[in-house]
């Protein structure tokens, strides 16, 4: 009797130890998967990153080309001095927007799979989290507020100056005494300043968040070397 219940306890144990061995298994594999899902998401990131830096930077050293040219339309006294290729070159670089949309979809996909909530760094997390949520969202409300202020500019055009009647890419006709004129007005002068100042404000997120990246793929760096 005793041998058949000894032998009995050393076949509960072996099951258990063997089911126990199976269970560790599986949670090993499984928690080696996610690891190396959340690093290939990751790595997805910190190539959507390097990516919106160069269009950030694009973004800025545009602002930074266009910032002269607006100065040399609102002074009109000396505006009317140039030549007609002068002037339309200056004035394409005040009628067009120049700020873009940023990628966010590897953050999106990341998100929405969980494996962003599997990210060991609480630092890290937070920090793509930030730049995603709140920084990038941020950019482009005034990339989009860019946008409808430069749809006012239009507007004004249609209505108080003088297009050429050859031109391809809204051009002005400078003889026009609609043209001369209105590019005086006080309006008009306003809706400049305005234009030139959402672009500094643009310039200013743009170069934050380049700084903000930079940081994130030097995390994301360090994360992949520890694990």
């Amino acid at each position: 009797m005793k041998n058949i219940l000894a032998r009995g306890g050393v076949e509960f144990v072996a099951v258990f130890l063997g089911i126990a061995l199976s269970l560790w298994v599986d949670d090993y594999r499984e928690n080696v998967n996610i690891r190396r899902d959340v690093r290939n998401s990751l790595n997805a990131i910190a190539l959507e990153l390097a990516e919106n830096k160069e269009t950030l930077s694009f973004t800025i050293n545009a602002i930074k080309f266009n910032d002269t040219f607006s100065d040399r339309l609102l002074d009109t006294k000396n505006f009317d001095n140039q030549n007609i290729a002068t002037k339309d070159s200056i004035w394409l670089a005040n009628i067009i927007p120049l700020g873009n949309k940023l990628y966010v979809n590897a953050y999106k996909n990341m998100a929405s799979s969980g494996l962003l909530y599997k990210i060991y760094d609480r630092k890290l997390l937070y920090d793509i989290q930030t730049v995603y949520e709140n920084d990038i969202t941020n950019f482009e409300w005034w990339v989009d507020y860019e946008t409808k202020f430069v749809e006012h500019i239009d507007k004004y055009i249609f209505k108080n100056l003088a297009l050429s009647k050859k031109a391809y890419n809204w051009e002005l006709d400078w003889n026009n005494v609609n043209t001369v004129n209105g590019l005086k007005t006080t309006e008009f002068q306003n809706l400049m300043i305005g234009n030139r100042s959402n672009r500094d404000i643009l310039k200013y997120y743009a170069d934050r968040l380049i700084i903000s990246m930079e940081n994130i793929l030097k995390g994301i760096e360090d994360y992949n070397k520890s694990r």
